[in-house]
């Protein structure tokens, strides 16, 4: 019998990072500031709401879009924050995560051969969604202190076979926050090259220093060239839910929603019914900004003492400290001896982008309980 040859559709592609630090962290009992998750519970409600959700037998197949409730709780969430119409029916879709919203988008929008432009560093689920679509990466660099993109490099980087333009804002991993003037700058090349954005848009809720999110359809010339990415699960702090949503025009929904259905056909319907109770109440997100900004303000003030620098996060749930003057190792082999010699767990800068391993930089996530955040800086302040 001849042997089994494996052809990998993502050579270049490793196992997830965030999955390979936490299982170190287990190994060593480290403190886990690595995964981007709450080690807080939800709201009490939500549980409740669960409950009664599977009680009232709300336990078959939605309708693969969604239920219509949360569909209509999202579309009032955006009416609430931006004072912007989303028709639920025909423009919105519920999704299992937003990663499956990334990759249905993708696979829908994105044909063999196309090129699409993303920014690095940049979350693990961009290239592998355009590689298995058959399109091909152009990733750009984003460089500190802003992690803000260059436009004219931009333009420079956009060819005949441009397809797509990929955007986080709030962006993970360095909390960056779009300006209004790089959206009206993006919906100029847009208008002139005719590409379509897809924008990650999953930390919109949590914005520090009074900034107001810039929603990609704040510009409106995207607004029917845009696809916009959000996640209920963090809203609501059940990231194991993996509840999220797409937001389109009518036709680049109709497309979406073809992939959509034969990748997941629909998400867990007790889990929409739980979420769309408790997203009607606007102070589920609203207070989100005042609960993070606490948290990383306890987190940094807690480093005060410690050889770490950093620039506080402007947006988002995750800190970069700046570790060079302390060690000159790569950052992921000064990540590994966190966790081994001081049993806290962070995330090199260039599992983002190799580039980045010599910026000397680490990811912290300080979404967890204050008690996890002051035992974590009081390692950190012996390191």
């Amino acid at each position: 019998m001849s042997a089994i040859v494996t052809t990998s559709r993502l050579p270049i592609i490793e196992s997830s990072i965030f999955a390979r630090m936490s299982r170190i962290a287990a190994q060593f009992n480290a403190v886990n500031l690595s995964q981007g998750y709450p080690d807080f519970p939800p709201d009490e409600r939500l549980i409740e709401a669960l409950f009664n959700a599977v009680q009232s037998n709300y336990n078959q197949y939605s309708l693969s879009e969604g239920i219509e409730a949360l569909r209509v709780a999202i579309s009032k969430m955006f009416t609430v924050l931006y004072s912007m119409p989303v028709d639920p029916v025909v423009e919105l879709t519920v999704t299992v995560g937003a990663t499956q919203a990334i990759f249905a988008t993708v696979s829908s929008l994105v044909h063999t051969g196309d090129e699409v432009i993303f920014f690095q560093p940049a979350f693990e689920c961009y290239m592998p969604a355009i590689m298995l679509a058959g399109g091909i990466p152009t990733a750009l660099q984003l460089h500190g202190p802003t992690f803000l993109p260059d436009w004219d490099e931009v333009e420079q980087a956009i060819t005949e076979r441009t397809r797509m333009i990929i955007i986080n804002s709030p962006h993970n991993p360095t909390g960056a926050c779009w300006l209004q003037a790089d959206a009206r700058r993006l919906g100029e090349l847009a208008d002139k090259y005719g590409f379509i954005v897809l924008s990650d848009e999953v930390y919109h809720n949590i914005l520090f220093e009074q900034q107001e999110h810039v929603t990609v359809f704040s510009e409106p010339r995207l607004r029917e060239r845009a696809v916009v990415v959000g996640s209920l699960s963090k809203i609501m702090h059940v990231t194991g839910w993996r509840i999220g949503y797409a937001i389109a025009s009518a036709a680049l929904t109709a497309e979406i929603r073809k992939v959509h259905q034969f990748q997941t056909y629909a998400a867990p319907t007790p889990l929409q019914y739980a979420i769309a109770e408790i997203l009607n109440d606007s102070n589920s997100y609203l207070a989100l900004s005042k609960l993070f900004a606490r948290k990383r303000d306890l987190f940094l003030d807690g480093l005060q003492d410690s050889r770490f620098k950093w620039l506080p996060t402007r947006g988002g749930y995750f800190q970069l400290l700046d570790y060079s003057a302390i060690s000159n190792e790569a950052d992921s082999d000064f990540a590994n001896r966190l966790i081994t010699d001081f049993n806290i767990a962070a995330i090199p800068l260039s599992s983002f982008s190799i580039p980045y391993q010599e910026t000397r930089l680490l990811r912290f996530c300080f979404a967890k309980k204050d008690e996890t955040l002051l035992t974590a800086t009081a390692i950190l302040r012996t390191v």
